[in-house]
């Protein structure tokens, strides 16, 4: 991940993960997230694994699917049978024994997340899917979770582990990110329906988009009080294209652009409040926003683990 091709918005995004000022000049925030602990860890960890920490363009340059971060530079001999014994013995771990087809569900899968030290809601889970190409929420099957640890080089529980730091990579990364945004389409919705749930969108849009879209909690507000249908696909991708190339200030918004009807209104609804409060006005609110909901978000939690 190049950091210094980033916009200042998605740098201060970032920062805000790592619990970092997200205020100061692009420089200033380029020179922060350098410095925080976790994202050295990060850098390290793909380092040590032979893969590049450099950004790999834009999604129009990389076959839709592929990954060139799941391969390390240094492998040994194969022995396939102990692999597939391995990979057989952590599916075990987590299978549903009461399921028709070999798979772990719903519990296993939180069960997973436990061995992986992560929480079940962190969008590296979604990265994880991906790897899989698992086709349904909530299920890995045993072809799928084969194909996963496959893809990542992965024996073991212990392995996986190992390669968080490159799926996350893969979160931060436009390009991979891409893939992994597609998929999350056809991943989460209904398998009988062609569109997802409204709610839902909404929910995969807060975990996914940050860094993303730099309008994000505004979008995501505009959304719940001015649509009441399902998300299609393409309104689904375009979001996300609308994110990558609409500069913050819509400067470059061309509203003969071609983009689904929701987003040219939430354009128009942008640049209004732009005009009437002023750039900097409403990117406070945006921050203002975000902030409110982490607090929202750990208040909830406290009120759970009580």
């Amino acid at each position: 991940m190049d950091l210094s091709s980033m916009r200042v918005k998605e740098l201060a995004e970032i920062c805000r993960k790592f619990g970092l000022r997200t205020s100061g000049r692009k420089a200033e925030l380029v020179e922060r997230i350098k410095s925080n602990a976790t994202y050295q860890a990060d850098v390290a960890a793909m380092a040590k694994m032979g893969i590049s920490n450099g950004h790999s363009g834009s999604h129009s340059g990389t076959k839709r699917g592929s990954s060139n971060t799941y391969t390390s530079s240094n492998k040994k001999p194969r022995n396939e049978k102990a692999e597939e014994a391995a990979i057989d013995a952590a599916f075990a771990r987590f299978q549903d024994p009461e399921a028709e087809e070999a798979s772990i569900t719903d519990d296993g899968i939180l069960a997973l997340c436990d061995a992986l030290e992560i929480d079940a809601q962190d969008p590296v889970m979604l990265a994880l899917s991906c790897a899989m190409e698992s086709a349904t929420m909530g299920v890995y099957t045993r072809s799928e979770f084969h194909r996963g640890m496959h893809k990542l080089d992965c024996q073991s529980i212990e392995d996986l582990r190992a390669k968080l730091p490159v799926l996350r990579h893969q979160m931060r990364d436009r390009a991979e990110f891409s893939t992994i945004y597609s998929f999350t389409f056809g991943f989460s919705k209904d398998p009988t329906q062609k569109s997802l749930a409204l709610e839902l969108a909404v929910g995969l849009w807060d975990l996914l988009l940050p860094g993303h879209f730099p309008w994000r909690r505004h979008w995501l507000q505009y959304v719940r009080e001015n649509s009441r249908s399902v998300v299609s696909k393409d309104l689904w991708l375009q979001v996300l294209d609308f994110g990558h190339q609409i500069n913050p200030d819509l400067s470059n918004y061309d509203e003969n652009g071609a983009w689904p009807v929701l987003l040219d209104d939430f354009a128009a609804h942008m640049l209004d409040l732009i005009t009437k409060k002023g750039l900097q006005a409403v990117q406070q609110e945006e921050d203002s926003m975000s902030s409110e909901d982490d607090k929202a978000d750990e208040a909830e939690n406290m009120i759970v683990d009580e």
